[in-house]
């Protein structure tokens, strides 16, 4: 089990990236290279949000964060996978409004979560699934705190992106509820490297090492 605490979303990241290629169980199934648990917090989520490491351009991620949260620009996201949250997060049921409606009216509640998984058509075969499976949001302090649970995540090309995307859902709740964002936390079941990009992660490392 790999435990990160840092204070923004990049150092999180390159700490991660490091820890995995360090601790995490070389495995075979999957097309996987290296694979582990993990569980991250970030107490400072809006501080050095990109890294100059990551595959992905910051770009990119802000087109991302802005479409998750909005629906802008659909046509210029390439990743399948956030148009299903978005579309799970704030189209069906708009879970998201619930949440906010919510913790106006209870600040205190515990049950302030939303899940994506179905599990009558999550569990087929041969159609993309949620890799994020929970949000829970709790006020802590008065600052809203939220809670990230990942079935699976690739280190090298998307925890950073993921770290990006959510945090611009924490930073809208708590807008729309009038509080200060707080700590971030992410947690992972299968967090690893593909072995299709063994090499790209063994040259990484050495620079991230530096």
């Amino acid at each position: 089990m790999i435990y990160i605490t840092e204070n923004s979303p990049a150092e999180a990241w390159e700490k991660a990236f490091i820890h995995l290629y360090n601790l995490g169980r070389e495995i075979e199934i999957n097309g996987f290279y290296k694979n582990e648990c993990a569980a991250i917090e970030i107490s400072k989520p809006l501080s050095l949000s990109y890294s100059n490491y990551f595959p992905i351009d910051k770009d990119v991620i802000e087109v991302i964060n802005r479409y998750i949260v909005t629906g802008e620009d659909e046509e210029k996201i390439d990743h399948q996978w956030t148009k299903l949250y978005r579309k799970r997060l704030f189209c069906e049921e708009n879970q998201i409004e619930k949440i906010i409606s919510i913790l106006k009216e209870w600040p205190d509640c515990p049950r302030a979560q939303i899940s994506t998984w179905k599990n009558g058509k999550d569990l087929k075969r041969n159609e993309i699934a949620p890799c994020l499976q929970l949000l829970w949001f709790k006020l802590i302090d008065d600052k809203l705190d939220i809670h990230v649970h990942m079935r699976t995540t690739d280190c090298y090309s998307k925890l950073l992106l993921n770290f990006n995307e959510f945090i611009a859902i924490q930073k809208y709740v708590s807008k729309k509820i009038s509080k200060e964002l707080g700590v971030y936390r992410h947690f992972i079941d299968s967090l690893h490297f593909h072995k299709k990009d063994k090499d790209k992660v063994d040259q990484l490392q050495l620079i991230i090492n530096k």
